[in-house]
């Protein structure tokens, strides 16, 4: 046998070898550990529990802020309006998530709370993965098990949210982009490119990232032997189709050039202007509730420019205005962006929706003492700066997190926009533990010294409580709730312990006022809606609260005076508009109630009552059949709206068969 043809056999057996063991190899990662399997049911069993105790929860409906938003969105997908008014305010992939749970479901929200469950253990799946991969499958399996009872996670995945979706998208694509990097295929490219642009449709904080990958790639592909590109465009052209029917949409039917979403540049505002405390304060003449802030963002942006705006254009005119902030005042934007960020790792978890230390008062899972940012956040500094040599794809980690920080700070924090970075804070934390526990084991001082430093330091951060707890909002929001749910003696508890914490509350005031008109006590009402104008004269709500207590008096001169004065306050009032166009009716001036009914539809196209009012007014003309298309829309709207049905049900005896 000649001696190439011995080298040739020889370096056939040695590829054999090494294809086998790569084999095995990747059988072995392949496999899934009983212990996996154990956290995933471990996290299966508290996300059932907490979701079984939460229903007692005057949160557990969704009938405030966000939540009432998105599921009101949902709600007009599943009758048919898969359009909606144009340009989308909010990213669109969650309502459209959430209308096809119902349509499955059959409208069961305890179904669609399951289902976000489970997405949740999607994410727990992913971060065990995530671990395995940047450090080892011990670090994977703690990490998974650390995520399992993370109570803020399963807690927000409780409420109806986009981050309940973007979760397990972010944890997907930050683990196929590593494995993307390690391997890249046109194949692995197009999926990586198609979960970026889903995960974008949920929240747009990925973008930065997704721009700072390609840059990395691109200089991955330089200096490698392999230099192909087509991997990366087929990345990149799978993200822009991806997002490509948003912007589509936004200019078909809103007939305005916009991204994603309008709402960028007054959120923009909301994280920069003078009174921006680096948390959701909403900017004067705007109101808290998603829906109010289109309608007064529109209006006052309408009011300052003079003309009618378009969608795109009221988000630059806020944008505008927060860059006018910044170039005027650098070194408060520097000072605003270093609160954001200690604000961002704080380990109270600043809410804008349901509070969870709050919210503990109707669920005793959420009085347990589960894992939280208190140990999580020090754990993940540590890990992230001492554990920097042992950590692979190191530059993919810093860029991930960096990349969605630095976003953050643009705008403001609260603690559901920090749960996307929660896949990487879980490896990152427990490689800290591992690496501790080494230390001590070998009796390593001076790098354990180095890590307690650190850990004092996250400590400091995490504790630095820039922001103090107020219940008496939480109680107010607590009261609403059972309100819509016509449980007034709740409601009344809820409204009386907000003003005990704070008398000088404006919207507890106000909402004790409004229920106790609602039941029929009036004398008992004035005094409070009296104390929440005296502490806020300025306060629009404030005069349409009282005017409709003078309407209901009989007194519609001093009501109309209220309606006239909170609409120069706020003119872009939908509900100031409506209740103006009552008193035009009770007056007998239909042409003038017609004209404020139809401002109010215009800045509130979805609003069961004004329909209702306004095709009342039809009706007294004798346009019964203008009239009827009016309440069959507020129907529509509000299947359950008892002055429509009742006007529908009046209109249809007079008429003779």
């Amino acid at each position: 046998m000649s001696k190439s043809k011995k080298i040739r056999i020889t370096q056939a057996i040695h590829k054999a070898r090494q294809d086998g063991l790569s084999a095995v190899q990747a059988q072995r990662e392949r496999d899934v550990p009983l212990a996996v399997w154990a956290a995933l049911g471990l996290g299966f069993v508290i996300r059932i529990a907490y979701l079984i105790l939460s229903k007692k929860s005057p949160f557990y409906q969704p009938l405030l802020l966000d939540p009432e938003y998105y599921h009101q969105w949902a709600q007009r997908i599943l009758a048919g309006d898969w359009v909606g008014d144009g340009v989308f305010y909010g990213l669109p992939l969650y309502p459209y998530f959430l209308a096809l749970c119902y349509k499955v479901f059959h409208g069961s929200l305890l179904a669609v709370k399951v289902i976000q469950s489970l997405l949740g253990l999607v994410t727990l799946f992913f971060t065990f993965k995530i671990g395995e991969r940047l450090f080892s499958k011990k670090a994977g399996i703690l990490a998974i098990f650390l995520a399992a009872v993370y109570g803020p996670l399963f807690f927000h995945e409780g409420i109806l949210i986009p981050e309940t979706l973007s979760l397990p998208l972010y944890a997907a694509g930050f683990y196929f982009s590593i494995r993307f990097m390690e391997a890249p295929s046109l194949r692995k490219g197009i999926g990586l490119g198609f979960l970026f642009g889903l995960a974008a449709l949920t929240k747009a904080g990925i973008i930065p990232f997704v721009f700072i990958f390609m840059g990395l790639m691109l200089v991955e592909r330089i200096h490698s032997t392999n230099k192909s590109l087509v991997p990366l465009f087929s990345m990149i052209t799978a993200f822009i189709l991806t997002l490509a029917p948003v912007p589509a949409h936004n200019l078909i039917y809103g007939k305005d050039a916009v991204f994603l979403t309008s709402h960028s540049g007054f959120n923009f505002y909301i994280g920069n202007n003078p009174r921006a405390q680096g948390v959701f304060i909403a900017p004067e003449g705007t109101g808290s509730n998603v829906d109010t802030q289109i309608q007064d963002s529109k209006a006052v942006a309408e009011r300052e420019m003079g003309r009618a705006l378009k969608p795109s254009e009221v988000s630059k005119y806020w944008s505008d205005k927060a860059w006018d902030y910044i170039k005027e005042n650098p070194a408060d934007f520097i000072r605003l962006s270093a609160r954001k960020f200690i604000l961002f790792f704080d380990a109270q978890e600043i809410s804008d929706v349901d509070d969870y230390v709050f919210c503990g008062n109707f669920n005793p899972m959420l009085r347990f003492p589960w894992l939280n940012f208190s140990v999580l956040g020090p754990l993940f500094f540590a890990g992230a700066f001492v554990c920097f040599r042992t950590l692979r794809h190191r530059r993919i980690v810093y860029a991930w997190v960096l990349a969605y920080v630095f976003g953050i700070l643009l705008f403001f924090v609260n603690a559901r926009y920090r749960l996307p970075l929660l896949s990487i804070f879980f490896p990152v934390s427990t490689a800290a533990v591992i690496e501790i526990y080494e230390s001590v084991k070998k009796y390593a001082w001076r790098r354990l010294l180095v890590f307690l430093a650190v850990l004092g330091l996250g400590v400091m951060i995490t504790q630095a409580r820039l922001v103090g707890a107020n219940w008496a909002g939480d109680y107010v929001n607590a009261g609403d709730a059972a309100s819509k749910m016509k449980d007034y003696e709740l409601a009344f508890a809820f409204y009386r312990k907000a003003i005990e914490i704070d008398p000088r509350a404006v919207k507890a005031n106000q909402a004790m006022g409004v229920l106790l008109t609602r039941l029929g006590k009036t004398d008992e009402a004035k005094p409070f809606y009296d104390r929440a104008l005296s502490d806020d004269p300025d306060n629009y709500q404030a005069h349409n609260n009282i005017g409709l207590w003078y309407d209901r008096e009989g007194d519609l001169g001093t009501a109309k005076q209220h309606f006239l004065k909170a609409l120069r306050l706020k003119p872009g009032s939908a509900q100031a508009h409506n209740n103006l166009g009552m008193i035009y009716g009770k007056e007998g001036d239909n042409e003038q109630a017609i004209k404020e009914f139809q401002h109010s539809l215009k800045l509130d196209p979805h609003n069961a009552r004004t329909y209702t009012n306004l095709g009342l007014i039809y009706h007294r003309l004798g346009k019964n059949d203008e009239a009827l298309r009016l309440w069959e829309a507020a129907l529509k709207i509000d299947p359950e709206f008892e002055q429509a049905k009742k006007a529908i049900g009046l209109l249809r005896n007079l008429t003779p068969p």
